[in-house]
């Protein structure tokens, strides 16, 4: 039964990871299209839709999602594979998303700058 799950997530961890990337992808993409508009807008009628700290913010977010597929990821493929180096990886995801949501949660609180 553990090499039938063992050899299952070697589907599902690059799955889900890919949902990660995915959404990384788009938060760029879609901060890239609301700087462009930001612009346009500045450029033709002298104010702008989104300020660069809601632009940040968004991407910060989409960011934040995507950790959160690669933190799934790794969860499940430690528990059925566990190595000290997955354990590491994992360690590594957490710590790094764990600084992101708090200073993306500190600048919701304050306010973010422009």
């Amino acid at each position: 039964m553990h090499d039938l799950l063992a050899h299952l997530i070697d589907y599902v961890v690059p799955s889900i990871q890919l949902i990660g990337v995915l959404i990384v992808i788009w938060g760029v993409l879609d901060s890239a299209v609301r700087v462009l508009r930001r612009e346009w807008q500045l450029a033709r009628r002298g104010s702008a839709a989104w300020s660069f700290g809601e632009i940040r913010l968004a991407i910060g977010r989409k960011m934040v999602l995507g950790l959160e597929f690669f933190v799934a990821s790794d969860i499940i493929q430690t528990v059925v594979v566990p190595t000290w180096e997955s354990l590491g990886i994992l360690a590594g995801i957490v710590a790094i998303r764990t600084v992101i949501v708090y200073f993306l949660e500190y600048e919701m609180r304050t306010g973010v700058p422009e």
